[in-house]
């Protein structure tokens, strides 16, 4: 079992007042300064691993070689692990010497933290089903889905050395997803869900937790923080918030998006709807559905109906599609309209008066067409005297 070293670990270096440019320092944009800093890094190897199993004897028991940092072995020249040192030359502003000592302390901690094997242990009953990993975004961004506010406070965050250890899998096991090739996704998407959290997360165990583990990714996961959205955030957690991201650069404020209560729109527009859980508003179910092709997002208005077309069917075949209400109910019809014609064959609908509940999760079918046309989906707004309701639906071909 990783000990304590897992915690103890230096406090993060301070950020430069002025923001470098660092944008010509990955690999598919290199510049010549940024290349020839890689090229120093790169020839400091040696001493850096050197330095690792002197410091460490778990990392001195490794093959000559051997060293791999997310599965790349950084002692070789190759793309990846060009990628991986550039990512330490970004998080210490292209300062080569700090870059190098940096992976040093990350060797040292993977290898004593025994990492790669904790990124394949079990974890505890405790810590799952509170993450999810759910694909990969548009932009090839490693999705990951944390949701507080079903934890047990005292279970989670009590042993802060386990509370860590819960964290790095789940990031280690997001990382997986990366494909470290050039011009490829380096960073992640997370999103935080802050739904049914109490004050309770003010107790010293969660600040204990959250300290520790926010030192141990600041360490040793250099440059892979891509957007995080926080959603369903508490007004009183606001506050302590915003004094927090004061005192960060603005290259790490970028990254932060604050939603509120129920702000499905607003979420969908950084992460879609299939790769989104259930629970949280979306079309993402265990086990999963059969479907894999992109949702619509229809918003109609109290008192309103909204169509959306979503399948052109070529000829006689089977359609599955699924559809949902995020919050609060809505009246729905997916309806087949043939080429040519006019006239709405009724693939599935609502009762008239009866609505489907957004706690009732995703409604699915399948159905076969019997010619060429196009499958719609209408949503009625009708129960509602003021407020909009965000509707996603999707359908295609069975394969």
């Amino acid at each position: 079992e990783p000990g304590l070293c897992c915690v103890a670990l230096p406090s993060a270096g301070r950020w430069s007042p002025a923001m470098v440019d660092l944008s010509h320092c990955y690999l598919h944009t290199l510049g010549d300064a940024e290349a020839a800093k890689l090229a120093d890094l790169r020839g400091r190897m040696p001493d850096i691993v050197a330095k690792a199993r002197a410091a460490s004897t778990d990392a001195a028991a490794v093959e000559p070689g051997g060293q791999t940092l997310w599965g790349v072995r950084v002692e070789e020249q190759s793309d990846a692990s060009d990628i991986v040192l550039l990512k330490y030359l970004r998080a210490e502003e292209l300062e080569v010497d700090k870059a190098a000592a940096r992976v040093t302390g990350t060797l040292v901690f993977r290898a004593d933290c025994k990492i790669d094997e904790l990124a394949k242990a079990e974890l505890p009953d405790a810590f799952r089903g509170h993450d999810f990993i759910t694909g990969l975004d548009a932009d090839g961004r490693p999705v990951m889905i944390s949701r507080f506010g079903g934890m047990d406070i005292e279970k989670v965050f009590g042993d802060t050395e386990a509370f860590v250890r819960y964290r790095a899998k789940v990031m280690e096991n997001t990382i997986a997803l990366l494909k470290f090739e050039k011009g490829a996704a380096e960073v992640l998407t997370q999103v935080h869900d802050y739904s049914g959290v109490l004050t309770s997360m003010y107790k010293s165990d969660v600040k204990n937790g959250v300290g520790a583990i926010s030192k141990v990714f600041a360490e040793h996961y250099p440059e892979f923080k891509g957007k995080t959205v926080f959603v369903n955030f508490p007004a009183v957690f606001s506050k302590p918030f915003q004094a927090l991201a004061s005192l960060l650069p603005e290259r790490t404020r970028k990254k932060f998006v604050i939603l509120g209560q129920d702000d499905h729109e607003a979420m969908f527009q950084h992460v879609s709807p299939e790769l989104v859980p259930v629970g949280l508003g979306g079309l993402l179910q265990e086990p999963r559905s059969a479907l894999t092709s992109k949702s619509h997002m229809a918003i109609p208005r109290a008192r309103d109906v909204v169509d959306v077309s979503v399948l052109e069917v070529p000829g006689p075949a089977t359609v599955l599609w699924e559809l949902r209400v995020c919050t609060l109910e809505v009246g729905y019809e997916v309806l087949f309209v043939a080429d040519g014609g006019a006239e709405e064959e009724v693939v599935a609908k609502s009762d008239p008066g009866v609505y489907l509940k957004a706690e009732e999760g995703v409604r699915s079918g399948q159905w076969t067409a019997k010619g060429a046309g196009k499958i719609l989906f209408r949503f009625r707004n009708e129960a509602a005297w003021f407020k909009r309701r965000v509707c996603i639906c999707r359908a295609e071909l069975a394969q």
